[in-house]
């Protein structure tokens, strides 16, 4: 017998700018993919695998989101398309740059966000 094992999309990971930008989107309206996947109505595995490229992203599954997100498909096109700038996982950075430091540096930083 032989193995027909079709090789799926999830197990490939193909990083886009469109999945970029989706997580942009999401995580600035503060939104975690389980909240996401409450608002736009699809599993917070679709989300997932939407912004870790391991699924194709089709233009109505692309709108869905955005507009569940309270953006707009053109406000979508403008941050693929560098019209808009979109700091790409500024939190997900900022906590790996924390994570790297020194504790005394560490504390230094904690002394200036304490001042915002």
């Amino acid at each position: 017998m032989e193995n027909r094992t079709k090789k799926r999309r999830t197990a490939t990971k193909k990083m886009t700018k469109e999945a970029l930008v989706l997580r942009y989107l999401r995580e600035s309206r503060r939104l975690s993919m389980r909240k996401a996947a409450k608002v736009t109505g699809v599993s917070d595995a679709q989300i997932n695998h939407a912004e870790n490229g391991r699924k194709d992203l089709k233009p109505d599954f692309i709108l869905k989101l955005v507009v569940a997100y309270g953006y707009t498909y053109q406000d979508f096109l403008d941050f693929l398309n560098n019209k808009k700038e979109a700091p790409e996982h500024l939190l997900s950075e900022c906590i790996s740059i924390l994570k790297r430091l020194k504790p005394d540096k560490l504390k230094s930083v904690k002394t200036i966000l304490e001042s915002f």
